[in-house]
């Protein structure tokens, strides 16, 4: 059956300098097993468009055939032949400049870089050095592979990774998403795929479809990816948004109507698998603090401190700006009531009444709390009233339910900022809240997503370990974890993430108290993408976010070697020790050696 007169498939390649992918691309294309790697062939691709190579479809009747046109006119047949003639025109190009002290070497396998001109062994006959062919494995030298960048953009050097500053606050290895130091940074993204790859719930190259139509018929075929599915239709390798539009499915989310062609689990299903496998090796949750802390919740550190009577808290009195030890039963700020800022409001606990005027209640969204008793006086009261039977939801105030209502109606929705198809999206872990009903697959992407910005988190800090539990900080925040020691209690935490085609390339961690502050503990950018402006995109976008909510405050722990970075690009400021004392009653995620800078909003909107 002939293709002619349809018209080819659309090559959709954009130039982009990577040098390195050429090279990679023609070594693991020779490999017995062929399992290729579609990104790296996607990369191999960008790069011979930034220099100047032209695609092309050739009708072959029962199929299209790519051809490679190089910038000297001649035409190659396959990807392989292509990259193997880039690098030999630039080790050529590279030798005819210089001053002939170097000489270029030889393209042939490193067994011939010495061979012997006779042997006795074979009778004397001279041998001759073989040919480069395309089966033997070839290995560029480094004078080569130095000389195979794009001629634009000032020669297309590469800047190295570890001279990039960090954006986040604290940065001291670099690892691969699947800690496989042999792999290039570029060819692990971080997305859904990938962590799935990284689990063993999917294999790479997997092959998948998509149904659609009246009779829910197979429309499209394609293989999985990390970076997303590679389309056997159009070698076109799209997100899973993407495929799911190219194939004219209806699936919410796409994951529900992507499906493996070995079992036809959909990647919705792969998802919740190792949601389930991640769950199993959990050896424990959070709620395990019920005896007094042994370190202060301010400093972190030991002593002489105070010890809560209502909650395992402890303090150095002078942390919290007491010059003495009170008398009888003490209360830490975050067990005290906000409005008459005491343990009891009624000492006569004999009555009833008293009893249950004493009895605390506290805001969902800024975590203060307050006693029955001080409300019931205050004008407030009506409000309580009005909001009691919400199911554990009370809010101390209008701003406070704005807030939390104006977050959830963001969850899980991307906003597309800038250019680059970037997109900025804010998530919670849902799976401890009061919605069970998972039909639609919300949670489960919610929760996919959310492990895959731990990744980023986990690849670009050293392990944050509480000194006292043995708990990861960092996971514990991702998804909002609860315990009843005030300092490891991260109930309220949100994460906003920055995109591109998938690909998680900033993360950054907050939680919102109120109208009065908010903090932002954990920011990270991944090392390839630093020097880029995303840290500047995904905080600005943040605080905007905030001014939009009436924020006054931002507060954020920086490490020693980045305070700088944090007061002189982003207006941060360090706080005092009387800045501190203010906030000492909001139970702020802190790290040792770190220092709180400050960071006061724009004149916050009124909300109506």
């Amino acid at each position: 059956m002939s293709l002619t007169g349809k018209p080819p498939p659309e090559i959709r390649i954009e130039g982009e300098n990577c040098p390195r992918a050429v090279v990679e691309w023609y070594q693991c294309s020779a490999s017995k097993d062929q399992r290729h790697d579609f990104d790296l062939s996607l990369k191999a691709k960008k790069h011979l468009v930034s220099l100047g190579w032209i695609f092309s479809y050739c009708d072959k009747k029962t199929r299209w055939e790519l051809r490679y046109k190089s910038p000297s006119g001649k035409t190659y047949i396959s990807l392989r032949t292509a990259c193997k003639a880039c690098i030999e025109e630039n080790n050529k190009d590279s030798s005819s400049t210089s001053n002939g002290s170097h000489q270029s070497l030889p393209v042939a396998s490193p067994s011939s870089a010495q061979q012997p001109t006779s042997s006795k062994v074979t009778g004397g006959r001279p041998r001759r050095r073989k040919k480069p062919s395309d089966d033997e494995d070839w290995t560029p030298t480094s004078h080569q592979l130095s000389n195979l960048v794009s001629p634009r953009g000032g020669g297309g050097r590469r800047r190295d990774s570890g001279e990039s500053p960090n954006a986040a606050r604290k940065v001291t290895r670099e690892r691969s998403s699947s800690d496989n130091p042999n792999l290039p940074a570029f060819r692990n993204p971080r997305t859904i795929l990938s962590w799935l790859i990284d689990n063993n719930v999917v294999a790479q190259e997997a092959w998948v479809f998509c149904c659609g139509g009246k009779d829910n018929e197979l429309v499209k075929r394609g293989k999985l990816f990390r970076s997303g599915i590679g389309c056997h239709c159009c070698d076109s390798l799209l997100t899973l948004s993407q495929f799911e539009v190219h194939a004219g499915c209806k699936g919410q989310p796409p994951s529900a109507s992507i499906f493996l062609e070995h079992d036809t689990r959909s990647l919705l299903d792969c998802q919740y698998q190792a949601l389930m496998m991640i769950k199993a090796n959990n050896n424990g949750d959070n709620d395990h603090h019920h005896e007094n802390d042994s370190i202060c919740s301010i400093c972190l550190k030991g002593g002489f401190i105070l010890l809560c009577d209502r909650c395992p808290a402890s303090f150095h009195a002078e942390c919290i700006g007491l010059d003495h030890v009170p008398p009888g039963d003490w209360f830490c700020p975050s067990c005290s009531c906000r409005i008459c800022n005491r343990p009891k409001c009624r000492e006569d606990s004999s009555r009833q009444e008293s009893h249950l005027a004493n009895n605390f209640i506290a805001c969902y969204q800024c975590h203060r709390r307050f006693h029955i008793g001080c409300l019931a006086a205050s004008r407030d009261f009506a409000f309580l009233e009005m909001e009691t039977d919400c199911n554990e939801l009370w809010f101390c105030n209008k701003a406070c339910e704005k807030i939390f209502l104006t977050l959830n109606s963001m969850l899980g929705k991307p906003i597309l900022v800038g250019d680059g198809n970037l997109t900025w999206t804010l998530l919670t872990s849902l799976k401890n809240s009061n919605n069970d009903n998972d039909d639609d697959g919300y949670i489960t992407e919610m929760e996919s997503k959310l492990n895959v910005a731990l990744g980023v988190i986990h690849e670009c800090f050293e392990p944050i370990i509480d000194p006292v539990f043995g708990r990861d900080i960092a996971a514990d925040i991702m998804f909002s974890r609860y315990s009843w020691l005030p300092r490891m209690n991260f109930t309220g935490f949100y994460t906003v993430i920055l995109e591109r085609n998938d690909e998680v390339i900033s993360v950054a961690n907050t939680r919102i108290y109120g109208q009065k502050v908010a903090e932002v503990p954990l920011v990270a950018t991944r090392n390839q993408y630093r020097n880029q402006g995303m840290c500047r995109i995904l905080m600005d976008q943040l605080e905007k976010l905030l001014v939009k909510l009436g924020v006054e405050k931002l507060l954020l722990p920086a490490a020693p070697n980045l305070i700088k970075f944090w007061t002189n690009s982003f207006g941060f400021a360090k706080m005092t020790h009387s800045d501190q004392y203010y906030y000492v009653g909001y139970p702020l995620a802190n790290f040792p050696d770190t220092t709180l800078c400050h960071k006061s909003l724009k004149q916050p909107l009124m909300l109506c």
